[in-house]
């Protein structure tokens, strides 16, 4: 009988022994579990967080500031790749600048083809030269007044001398004919007095 309770006893604190280091291990298994968990969650909050605020920090004033940026990068393109404007230095020169813009597109045509160029005043060709002239100048066609509009050295181009109607500008412009498309600027210049002629 003591030999078996003494077994019993043994095999009792064997068992305990045994529960005690599988509850200790279960412990320290859902500890760091529950750490490694928290852990690599907390990042993840913070991955989510950061890209918030910065959000916000980028969505004011970047949209405030993104519009200059492209007004910018719009400039720098403009008078590195697109106009060319050049200011006339010389006191002997009657041009104050030129300008000369790639980006300039023939203005449309009701014309058909063969196009024959044509300074009457009244015809259907000076009215779509004028157009050209205001579209390259920035004045509207009623601000202006027409000096000259003559051959600019070739039947598909021509040249004009205009003014502000207020005579404070004056230019000269060079448009060429474009085949089913129209008056197309090729250069303004801005002039210190009015040329009649070219």
């Amino acid at each position: 009988m003591s030999s078996r309770f003494a077994k019993r006893s043994k095999q009792r604190k064997v068992n305990r022994i045994l529960n005690t280091l599988i509850t200790l291990v279960f412990a320290l298994i859902l500890f760091f579990g529950w750490k490694w968990l928290f852990a690599n969650d907390r990042p993840t909050k913070e991955t989510n967080a950061s890209p918030q605020s910065v959000e916000v920090e980028t969505n004011e004033p970047p949209n405030d500031e993104q519009p200059s940026e492209t007004e910018t990068e719009t400039n720098e393109q403009q008078s590195n790749d697109t106009v060319e404007e050049t200011v006339v230095d010389d006191p002997n020169s009657n041009v104050i600048r030129e300008t000369v813009n790639p980006s300039w597109q023939p203005i449309g045509t009701t014309q058909s083809e063969p196009h024959v160029t044509t300074y009457e005043k009244n015809s259907v060709d000076w009215k779509e030269m004028i157009d050209a002239i205001s579209y390259a100048t920035g004045i509207s066609s009623s601000d202006l007044i027409v000096w000259f509009i003559g051959n600019g050295g070739s039947p598909n181009h021509a040249v004009a001398t205009v003014s502000k109607k207020d005579k404070t500008e004056h230019y000269k412009v060079f448009i060429e004919w474009v085949t089913n498309e129209g008056w197309k600027p090729t250069k303004v210049q801005q002039l210190k007095e009015i040329e009649r002629r070219p």
